[in-house]
């Protein structure tokens, strides 16, 4: 499996992709939950159309990089969002150039990096030490994967696993600090050794 196929299923949804505004409660607990501190530098991995950036932004960050493979959701999402605090990278993040970073997020994106050992060695080279990663979703895991079982978006997904599955695939180089998955959202935070 390439890139392309991913790229064009996104790139033709972006003018329409749902934003789940019923989900913008479960997004700022999310975003507490995971205790951002401002003056960072955090990386919005897979940010589609920007749907976590007002949560993000009150944060207070230095500088919010949004990544996504999609150009359609990238320009979207700079339609939607012109801060001067957020830079935008169209790019596959396994090829993208980032700074160190202090935290990074994927929110409900995960699933579509089908390369797992990739992506930890990638973040792994650019979250600071003592810095984290979260991975959240803003309803059940089960819903999820049902979601991504059709035929087509199971081609450019991979079903997640219980938490502390997910979680032992990025050590030794993270520590669990939060783990939920519940009826109601999945969420990993993880600490950078």
């Amino acid at each position: 499996m390439n890139n392309t196929e991913i790229v064009t299923f996104f790139d033709r949804l972006a003018a329409n992709w749902n934003d789940c505004p019923d989900e913008y409660d479960r997004r700022e607990e999310i975003v507490s939950l995971a205790g951002f501190t401002s003056g960072g530098i955090v990386a919005d991995i897979g940010c589609g159309r920007g749907v976590m950036f007002a949560h993000l932004l009150k944060t207070e960050p230095e500088e919010l990089i949004a990544v996504d493979i999609s150009a359609e959701m990238i320009k979207h999402a700079k339609g939607f969002f012109p801060d001067p605090r957020i830079t935008y990278l169209h790019a596959d993040l396994l090829k993208a150039e980032l700074p160190m970073l202090d935290a990074a997020i994927i929110y409900n994106a995960y699933p579509h990096f089908l390369h797992k050992q990739a992506f930890v060695e990638k973040l792994v080279r650019h979250i600071k030490k003592d810095g984290f990663l979260v991975i959240a979703h803003g309803i059940c895991k089960e819903e999820i994967n049902g979601v991504h079982d059709g035929e087509c978006v199971s081609r450019i997904s991979v079903p997640l696993e219980p938490a502390e599955q997910e979680a032992a695939k990025f050590e030794p180089f993270f520590t669990p600090e939060l783990l939920i998955d519940n009826a109601d959202f999945y969420m990993l935070k993880l600490l950078r050794k």
